[in-house]
C-alpha cells in the first residue's frame, strides 16, 4: 500500500514538472532585444558605414561660384567667378579665386542736396566716383583649413555628409576710384588687402559637392576730394560677400588608404 502510494505521488509530481516546462517561455523566444538586433527593420534600412564616402587629399577642386554682397551703403555687387583649390591633405588646401562684379545702386543710398531739400535715391551716373565700394574685379589666394567632417541624419533613412572649413589670405581688387579735384566721373584703380571667411560643403558623391561661403574682404580705397597739394587720401573698407557654388573634384574618384 505504501509502495503504491509513493509510486502514485512520483507520477503526479513528474506530470506537474513536465507541464511547467512546457508553459515556461524559452530563452530564445524571450530575448526580444537579441531578435531586434539580428532581424529588426532598421538593420536593413540603415546599413553600416564601410569605408570612406569622400576624400580630398591630393585632388583638385573647381567651383563656379556666384557671390552677393550685403550691408552695402552705396553699391550692391553681384559677382560671377570661379575658385580653383588644390587639397594637400584632408584638412589643408590652397585656393585661387577670381570674379567679375556687376554693380547696382544700393537701396540704402540717399542723396541729400541741402537741409531744406528732400533726399532721393541717386542714379548710377550721379553716384559714379562718389560712393565707395564700386568694385569691378576681385581676386584672392586663400589657405583653407577644414577641421570638421560630419554627417547629418535624414529621417533615419540615410546621411548627408558635409565638411566645415576656414579660409584666409591676401586679396586684390579693381574698383572705380574718384578723380582728383572732385572732377566728375571715376577712374580705374587697384587695391590690395586680405580676406577671411567660413565655408561649408554638402557632399553629393565622391566627386561633386555644394558649397557655401561667408567672406569679409578688407582693403584700402581712395577717397574723394584729393588735389595736387593734398594728395590722395585712403580709407580702410570692408566688404561682406555670401558665395554659393558647385564643386567638381578631379580625379573624380579616389583610392582609400
Amino acid at each position: 500500500m505504501n509502495a503504491r502510494l509513493v509510486i502514485l505521488v512520483a507520477l503526479v509530481l513528474g506530470q506537474v514538472a513536465a507541464a511547467q516546462q512546457d508553459l515556461a517561455p524559452s530563452a530564445e523566444a524571450g530575448d526580444t532585444a537579441a531578435v531586434d538586433r539580428d532581424i529588426g527593420p532598421l538593420k536593413d534600412r540603415i546599413p553600416p558605414v564601410t569605408g570612406y564616402t569622400f576624400l580630398m587629399a591630393r585632388r583638385f577642386e573647381i567651383a563656379p561660384t556666384f557671390s552677393l554682397s550685403f550691408r552695402d551703403a552705396f553699391w550692391t555687387k553681384y559677382v560671377v567667378g570661379a575658385t580653383l583649390t588644390y587639397h594637400f591633405t584632408e584638412t589643408l588646401g590652397l585656393a585661387l579665386r577670381g570674379g567679375y562684379a556687376f554693380t547696382s545702386v544700393s537701396g540704402s543710398a540717399q542723396v541729400c542736396p541741402s537741409p531744406t531739400e528732400a533726399c532721393f535715391s541717386p542714379s548710377k551716373e550721379q553716384l559714379n566716383g562718389k560712393g565707395p565700394g564700386q568694385i569691378n574685379l576681385i581676386t584672392g589666394l586663400d589657405l583653407e583649413w577644414a577641421p570638421l567632417y560630419g554627417k547629418i541624419s535624414l529621417l533615419a533613412e540615410g546621411f548627408a555628409h558635409f565638411n566645415l572649413y576656414l579660409i584666409a589670405g591676401p586679396a586684390a581688387l579693381q574698383y572705380k576710384a574718384p578723380k582728383d579735384g572732385n572732377a566728375p566721373g571715376s577712374e580705374s584703380a587697384w587695391a590690395v588687402g586680405g580676406e577671411a571667411g567660413l565655408g561649408m560643403r554638402f557632399i553629393f558623391n565622391r566627386w561633386m559637392a555644394l558649397r557655401f561661403e561667408l567672406r569679409d574682404v578688407i582693403y584700402r580705397e581712395k577717397t574723394a576730394g584729393a588735389t595736387e597739394t593734398t594728395g590722395a587720401a585712403y580709407q580702410v573698407r570692408n566688404q561682406l560677400f555670401f558665395d554659393i557654388g558647385l564643386s567638381f573634384f578631379f580625379p573624380n574618384n579616389f583610392n582609400e588608404g
